[in-house]
This record gives C-alpha cells, sequence and structure tokens, in this order.
C-alpha cells in the first residue's frame, strides 16, 4: 500500500484520477520530448516508462506507470507526431501549454473538420490519402 501511495503521489493522482501534473514539474523545464520520446520522429508521442520518471525519482521501485490517452482517432485516421514536428507545428498548437495545466484535457478537436481548418491554416496538404488509407 505504501508503495502506491508513493506512486501516486509522484505522479499527482491523489484527490483525481489517475493522472500526470504537468503543471507540477514544469519548474523542471523539460523539453516534451524528454518523457514523450516519440513525439519528434514517431507516428505516436509514447508515455514515460519507469526508467524515464526514475531519472528524477530515485525512490520510485520499477513499476508501469499509469497512464491514460486523452487524445483518440478512428482506426481509419493515421497521425504522425514526427510529420507534424517535422512541419515545425508546436506540441502547444495541439495540446495546449501543457506547463500550466494540472491535468490533461482535450484542448484541440480530432474531428476531421478542425483537422482539416488547421492544415489550411498552415498552407499543408488536405490531400485525403495525407491521413487516411484509401481503398478500404
Amino acid at each position: 500500500m505504501r508503495t502506491w501511495l508513493l506512486l501516486a503521489v509522484a505522479v499527482g493522482a491523489i484527490g483525481a484520477e489517475p493522472g500526470f501534473s504537468h503543471k507540477r514539474h514544469a519548474e523542471v523545464q523539460l523539453a516534451c520530448t524528454f518523457c514523450h520520446k516519440g513525439a519528434a520522429t514517431g507516428d505516436r508521442a509514447g508515455f514515460p516508462g519507469w526508467k524515464t520518471c526514475a531519472t528524477c525519482h530515485v525512490e520510485l521501485a520499477e513499476r508501469v506507470i499509469p497512464s491514460g490517452r486523452v487524445y483518440r482517432l478512428p482506426d481509419f485516421v493515421f497521425f504522425s507526431h514526427g510529420k507534424h514536428a517535422a512541419g515545425k507545428v508546436a506540441c502547444a498548437a495541439c495540446h495546449g501549454e501543457m506547463k500550466t495545466q494540472a491535468t490533461v484535457g482535450l484542448f484541440r478537436s480530432t474531428k476531421m473538420a478542425a483537422c482539416v481548418e488547421c492544415h489550411k491554416e498552415n498552407r499543408a496538404t488536405v490531400a485525403c490519402n495525407a491521413c487516411h488509407e484509401l481503398g478500404q
């Protein structure tokens, strides 16, 4: 029980749904990619593993760090964090200013209209096959 309590305090889960407080960790001024290794080059940003957290939280024993997805896309939509990062899209454009958020919530809609609007604003392709596999 004591071990779970330490983990819950470390990830900001006391008094709320299990989650992570970016706001509590903002003073460390880590880049998003320190914890979300795939954000700059991969399709998925990914969640940090125990070893990443243990870099600072040396008191934590090895375990799975609880995490939950906020942004969900249908199976027929393909989104690549790496492609957006290569296009110089800042994390805050979709996720908001994470350093001010105690809990992570949906900042930008994942509906097609919102994506198309963003692509048009940023002069990115709006070709269907950029995000969808055609011919299914």
